[in-house]
């Protein structure tokens, strides 16, 4: 077992006793900032074209990577993003290339650098856009849903405003309208409705969209990245040539040549993104994914808000369907949905997708049957057989005041009861836990989990 497990020494954990509120009397922690070293494996730190800088500043459980790149720099936000970024550097190369190669910049005229730009900054995470990232996962360790929850409703109603009534987080690439138009030659026309003229534009605008996102599919395919990636550069990158090869005039596949597929094993067998989302148009991966939560999820209206707004891309939503159908859990589908719709950020979106995949590869077929638990902001998990789970997919976590008011929660109060680290935590966060009678795997194992550098199988922690 690669997950490393600490049990808890007290004697009311002991004896199986309900831990005593409130039993840690050492002040809380601040978030440090740390060395690269000690949160990823070497590999991460440096490789052909790319370096990390040392420092680590520590976000809300999360670590804030400076990845150092010879297209610029670029910020990954935790270790899995951090994994990906690397990941995707040769696709980037790839495509760096072919966009400023003559056949493409002869193909896509003067105006393409203004269009790629308006490519890559459509609704990926619409919410993001309107509030910036927030710091870390923190609000998952928030003592109430209720207020966080309004200022989400709001964020999403505002970026709804900005980019449609549906608030639609599946991107409708957005390039110049007068891309699409036919040449009319000069010809008089008839004097029509001024919406007839819209009606024609939209149509043509619509028919390219769709080959336009085809396009874009089929490329990220054959290079092996998301086709929804939330990296600047790549993204646009990947809009512009699509855009350049939905109009007809240029190869967009046959100009990668043999250059590709270089991260599908990454990020496809790594069990990071499911290739459904290559394959499908946006309204048909929508369609599915609708499917699969209707099967647990009972809310009709909150199913379709989930889907429409919010901080998921298409593949979160797709690795979240797929995380919940795996659960196959009794109840509780709506409460995890609701605290996805309060996702601000990838970062956070990314939390809950990969709680849920955590809870899946410790309880495995004890899994079925269980209860999602919201708890205050957080989630947890009732096991049929009585254990109660705690995940928490961060990098580290620290006993900060907000993390010992969140473990000091009453529905804390089992017997049974496991927490599951993603990455590592403080000695005084791993007594926190043990204090209040829980057991704790660090590096707890979960699909698509990132290389993290702890290893081995340290002492238990003395707590008395």
């Amino acid at each position: 077992m690669n997950a490393m497990r600490f049990r808890a020494c007290a004697l009311g954990a002991v004896f199986g006793l309900a831990p005593i509120i409130g039993a840690a009397t050492s002040e809380a922690e601040e978030e440090p900032v740390v060395d690269a070293a000690g949160l990823v494996q070497p590999a991460l730190l440096s490789g052909p074209g790319f370096s990390v800088d040392p420092h680590v500043e520590l976000r809300g459980y999360m670590a804030r990577f400076t990845l150092d790149t010879p297209y610029g720099p670029l910020q990954a936000d935790s270790v899995e993003i951090l994994a990906e970024r690397e990941a995707e550097l040769p696709a980037l190369e790839a495509l760096d290339n072919v966009t400023r190669s003559d056949a493409f910049l002869r193909a896509a005229g003067n105006r393409i650098g203004a269009t790629a730009k308006a490519l890559a900054q459509v609704v990926l995470h619409p919410v993001d856009t309107v509030l910036g990232i927030p710091a870390g996962v923190a609000r998952y360790f928030g003592q109430r849903l209720a207020k966080i929850g309004t200022q989400a409703q709001t964020a999403s109603d505002r970026a709804a405003r900005t980019f449609g009534n549906e608030g639609n987080p599946y991107p409708a690439d957005e390039g110049p309208m007068s891309d699409g138009r036919d040449d009319d030659g000069g010809a008089p026309k008839k004097s029509k409705h001024w919406y007839s003229s819209i009606a024609r534009e939209a149509g043509r605008e619509f028919k390219r969209q769709v080959k336009y996102s085809q396009v874009k599919r089929e490329l990220a395919q054959r290079l092996g990245i998301d086709p929804y990636t939330s990296n600047p550069y790549a993204q646009e990158r990947l809009s512009a040539l699509a855009w350049v090869g939905s109009a007809g005039d240029f190869g967009a596949g046959s100009a990668l040549g043999t250059i590709g597929g270089v991260g599908a094993g990454v990020l496809a067998q790594g069990g990071r993104i499911n290739d459904v989302v290559w394959k499908l148009a946006p309204d048909d991966l929508r369609a599915r994914n609708r499917e699969r939560l209707q099967g647990h999820c009972r809310d009709e209206l909150l199913i379709r808000q989930f889907l429409r707004r919010g901080a998921f891309s298409p593949t979160l939503q797709t690795a979240f369907a797929d995380a919940l159908d795996a659960l196959q859990p009794a109840q509780g589908c709506d409460a995890v949905l609701e605290l996805g719709m309060t996702a601000s950020s990838e970062l956070e979106a990314r939390f809950l997708v990969n709680a849920l995949r955590l809870v899946d590869a410790h309880l495995g077929a004890r899994a079925k049957q269980g209860a999602l638990e919201r708890v205050g902001a957080g989630l947890a998990y009732a096991a049929a057989d009585g254990e109660l789970v705690l995940p928490l997919p961060v990098d580290r976590l620290s006993a900060t005041a907000e993390v010992e008011r969140f473990l000091d929660r009453p529905e804390f109060r089992a017997k049974n009861k496991t927490a599951l680290i993603g990455g590592d935590a403080s000695l005084a966060a791993r007594r926190a836990l043990t204090e209040r009678g829980w057991s704790i795997f660090l590096g707890a194992r979960r699909a698509g989990a990132p290389p993290y550098a702890r290893s081995g199988e340290p002492a238990p922690i003395d707590v008395e």
